[in-house]
């Protein structure tokens, strides 16, 4: 599971096309940042979340030799995303927590406040709907 946007064909839209890193592979629906200019894998400790794959891509070659289809958090889209533990109204819902990975929220950091949980879409499964913090507010 990842970042899966409730209005998938908005964004597809509103997308760009950005030059890889080196080795990266991009999964549909997973996070990515610039760094040196290319795009990479989103981390735990990042302190913003900018980008968000629309296909699945993979760079074999040198920096910029291939592109992946994305597009900017800027615009405040609404996700369901994938927690890391069960959560819980009373304590999750109306917070900002940090990403665990490319594809999760970790519940358990409010260091880097990038994800805000705004409903829970289903806790036996983890998932959560809610949107990105940009800028980040950490």
């Amino acid at each position: 599971m990842s970042f899966v946007p409730l209005n998938d064909s908005k964004l597809a839209d509103d997308g760009f096309y950005g030059l890889m890193g080196t080795g990266v592979t991009a999964t549909k629906h997973q996070l990515l940042k610039y760094s040196s200019g290319y795009l990479v894998n989103a981390a735990d400790g990042d302190d913003e979340a900018q980008y968000l794959a629309l296909e699945t891509k993979t760079n074999s070659g040198a920096d910029g030799a291939a592109e992946v289809h994305v597009v900017s958090l800027n615009s405040n889209p609404k996700f369901i995303a994938l927690c890391s533990t069960t959560p819980v109204q009373a304590t999750h819902v109306g917070n900002d927590y940090d990403l665990d990975d490319a594809y999760t929220v970790k519940l358990s950091a409010t260091t880097d406040k990038v994800f805000h949980i705004d409903y829970i879409y289903d806790a036996a499964s983890y998932l959560v709907v809610g949107h990105f913090n940009t800028p980040a507010i950490a």
